[in-house]
């Protein structure tokens, strides 16, 4: 399918991949995988979203591990990478502001690892997103996280879904953090599903919906 935009994306922060929009369009997804992935299973995303109005792009995480790449390292030691990669992300979101993207019109998606940074992109950035998407993830909520949140950051709307059958994170402690996400406000719906630690196909109607509603916003 001929593509709608001649956008491109210059980062010197990641590894990337950017998917133009069939569409001509403003809006951005940033993709962050989960821990020991990379890039490369989402460079059929656009295809597998089917919101033609929606640019992509896919980020690999910094560090080795296995086979792929990771975020962050294991608790109890994430709290130095968790910071580590909010400042290379907050860099990244400047540089495309620079090139014309605006905050309000990025999105983040994340699965697993990549969740929980995206949870805490939007937790911290000073400028509303256009929205996250966190699949199977969690949080790492930082000491007085509710007093340092942006007051803009209260703008920008979530989805989060789980599995109940996921025995890598499991759903209890998922949904208590979005509880308190809830508690403070933010605009969260939160979906929980008959799965494993996997983004499924029957999640894409549901993820696409909740795009669509945004877009219209």
């Amino acid at each position: 399918m001929q593509r709608g935009t001649e956008r491109t994306i210059e980062t010197t922060v990641f590894k990337s991949k950017f998917i133009p929009a069939h569409k001509k369009s403003k809006k951005l997804m940033i993709v962050l995988h989960g821990r020991g992935d990379s890039l490369r299973p989402f460079k059929e995303f656009d295809d597998e979203m089917k919101v033609p109005e929606m640019n992509y792009l896919l980020l690999n995480a910094p560090r080795k591990y296995l086979n792929g790449f990771s975020w962050y390292g294991e608790p109890p030691f994430q709290k130095n990478g968790v910071l580590k990669i909010r400042h290379k992300l907050f860099q990244l979101l400047e540089e495309l502001e620079a090139q014309g993207w605006k905050s309000k019109d990025i999105f983040l998606f994340g699965f697993s690892q990549g969740c929980l940074i995206s949870a805490d992109i939007a937790l911290n950035y000073p400028k509303p997103l256009g929205g996250v998407v966190g699949i199977s993830g969690y949080f790492h909520f930082f000491p007085q996280w509710r007093k340092h949140m942006p007051k803009k950051a209260m703008k920008t709307p979530w989805l989060m879904t789980h599995g109940y059958r996921d025995d890598i994170l499991k759903i209890d402690e998922t949904r208590f953090g979005v509880n308190k996400l809830k508690e403070v406000g933010l605009d969260v719906e939160w979906v929980e599903l008959d799965k494993k630690h996997t983004l499924e196909e029957d999640e894409y109607p549901i993820i696409r919906r909740w795009v669509r509603e945004q877009l219209k916003n």
